[in-house]
Order: C-alpha cells, then sequence, then structure tokens
C-alpha cells in the first residue's frame, strides 16, 4: 500500500497561465479566508519534491466554483461530494517558485501534466493535498525540475 503524505490544506486554484498555455501543471492553495480578498498562498510541504506518486486532493468543503471552465476544450467546473477524493495526476512531485505544486508527467509532455477534468471537478474547492508515492517505482537520484 503506497504510503500518503500530506502537502496543505485550503482552496485550490491555479495561475491563469496554465489555461492559457494549456499545461495544467500546477495548482495552489489559498487560505479559507482570502478568497474574496488578496489571496494568501498557503505554504505546501515540499520534502517530497522530486519523488514519484500521485498528487490527490481530499475535498473537505464544497462550494459553486466561479470559473466558467475552459471553453476551448468544453471542460467545465463541477462540484465534487465532501470526502471525494480527486486525483489531480501522476508524475514526479515539483514545486514552483510561487507557492504552486505539480506532477510532471514520465512523458515529460508540456502539456495537460493533471488531469484537466480532474482539476476543474477539484477548483475552488476546500481540500487537502496529498503525495502518494508510489513504492514500487522510486524516482532516480538527480531528476531536474521541468522549469
Amino acid at each position: 500500500m503506497p504510503e500518503r503524505f500530506e502537502l496543505g490544506s485550503g482552496i485550490l486554484d491555479w495561475e491563469r497561465t496554465e489555461r492559457v498555455t494549456d499545461r495544467y501543471g500546477f495548482v495552489f492553495l489559498v487560505q479559507e479566508d482570502e478568497m474574496d480578498r488578496v489571496e494568501e498562498k498557503v505554504d505546501l510541504d515540499q520534502s517530497l519534491a522530486n519523488r514519484k506518486g500521485r498528487l490527490i486532493a481530499l475535498v473537505r468543503e464544497t462550494r459553486k466554483s466561479r470559473h466558467v471552465g475552459d471553453l476551448f476544450h468544453e471542460i467545465y467546473p463541477q462540484t465534487p461530494e465532501v470526502g471525494e477524493e480527486i486525483v489531480l495526476g501522476e508524475g514526479v512531485l515539483v514545486f514552483d517558485d510561487e507557492g504552486g505544486v505539480g506532477v510532471c508527467p514520465e512523458d515529460k509532455r508540456p502539456k495537460w501534466w493533471l488531469n484537466v477534468r480532474n482539476l476543474y471537478r477539484a477548483h475552488e474547492q476546500t481540500v487537502t493535498l496529498f503525495f502518494e508515492e508510489d513504492p514500487q517505482n522510486p524516482c532516480p537520484q538527480g531528476i531536474d525540475s521541468p522549469h
């Protein structure tokens, strides 16, 4: 059974450039009371960077997403159930300089790193992000961040 590690809790979102470029590679969490004001990102536990596994969002509280969705790809927000586990993606756990987290896929594709339909299911929901390490497929030492 894979071991699961908590990265942080808050309201899930992503930068506009993730959608515009179709990378959909990084998400971040904002504090509960900051959604309608200046966003303050949650500091995530980065100790597991460069390990292989899955990024999972456990839904703690739901709300209707204010996002219209990705009109070009015809993907729209959905409201999940409290307690639902949403697998955002699989690959090498990476962090960006702006407080985001993602998983770089093994095939190193430049777009759709994360499962976009699942992202729109988790968008603006209060979640706890977990990383579930793949014990059968450890990450080689010295892997470079995709940035």
